[in-house]
């Protein structure tokens, strides 16, 4: 019993952590926004704007998007969901995934 409790606590530690990593992820996404928006309604009002500034702001997103993903993957993988390799569904308690058919790991796999 005393393992499954810690156990138990050591994922919720673990959850809460990705969590406030998430959060800081996505208050990096929304200024990152600001300044695309900023660069864009500047070239609105006439200022020209450095399109390779704008890329790198783009491709900076994007990373920060993936991890963000990433993060909420190992949430749910924490909590025991599996999820399917092919189309990246959520699933619980399955042999296939529900929404493309495909076999999903068995527990010793995931």
């Amino acid at each position: 019993v005393r393992s499954r409790v810690t156990a138990a606590a050591g994922d919720a530690i673990a959850c809460a952590k990705l969590r406030r990593a998430i959060d800081e992820l996505e208050d990096e996404i929304a200024l990152q926004m600001c300044a695309i928006g900023e660069l864009v309604y500047a070239t609105h009002c006439g200022t020209p704007s450095d399109s390779d500034e704008i890329q790198k702001i783009l491709e900076y997103l994007d990373d920060l998007h993936d991890e963000v993903e990433a993060h909420e993957r190992e949430i749910k993988l924490i909590r025991g969901s599996c999820l399917c390799e092919v189309c990246g569904a959520e699933n619980t308690a399955a042999t296939v995934c529900r929404s493309c058919g495909a076999p999903l790991p068995s527990d010793g796999d995931n």
